[in-house]
């Protein structure tokens, strides 16, 4: 079976309420509809991941970002910036979105990866992806498709492989935020951001 048709076996699972390890274009992720409530509940009891901590969404567009999540200005700015790519974006979640998907006050963190098989994913399955990494508590985020079948292979129902990570962990922004703050250093790094969106805090400062 070629790669096409992995990915559309893949997209098909993940629609019919399974879910797999995939490649991104910065780790491997624990990828389910967020459409599916089973398989959401799986995703956090392989993660160990109350509801309110949050879980990472991938979309395959700043458009599909807004029908979860409520787009400011200043997230368009940065989406138009660095979507596709290793940003992640916390803004304040739609009413319909799973809460169990959300983190503190209602937010969600989306992400357009610069992933040709996510993006084929996600149009397939015709809904956005959870994106958490493809490993358990406490231990280090698969790079390969090999160490996500390590890690998660008995927990999961595909690992796709699609070659090695990018290595880095995307930058998180909270925008939900007032000032907006860098959450977690990344792939991008905050001179780059603060060129975009020249209020935003970075990690640490306080203020």
């Amino acid at each position: 079976m070629g790669p096409a048709a992995e990915v559309a076996r893949c997209a098909g699972l993940l629609a019919s309420g399974g879910i797999a390890a995939i490649p991104t274009d910065t780790l491997y992720g624990l990828a389910a509809s967020i459409r599916q409530p089973d398989a959401v509940a799986r995703v956090l009891r392989i993660k160990r991941r109350n509801p309110g901590g949050g879980v990472p969404i991938l979309v395959a567009s700043a458009a599909q970002a807004g029908e979860v999540a409520d787009m400011s200005a200043q997230s368009r700015r940065l989406a138009r910036a660095f979507w596709p790519g290793a940003v992640t974006l916390v803004l304040p979640a739609r009413t319909d979105v799973d809460r169990r998907l959300l983190g503190p006050n209602r937010t969600l963190g989306v992400r357009v990866p610069a992933s040709c098989i996510v993006q084929d994913l996600i149009r397939l399955v015709g809904a956005p992806l959870t994106g958490t990494s493809a490993n358990l508590h406490n231990e280090p985020p698969p790079m390969t498709a090999q160490a996500a079948a390590d890690a998660v292979g008995r927990l999961v129902d595909m690992v796709l492989d699609g070659g090695t990570g990018g290595g880095a962990p995307s930058t998180v922004i909270n925008l939900a935020s007032d000032p907006p703050r860098i959450l977690r250093a990344g792939a991008v790094d905050a001179t780059a951001i603060r060129a975009v969106v020249p209020g935003i805090r970075p990690p640490g400062e306080s203020g």
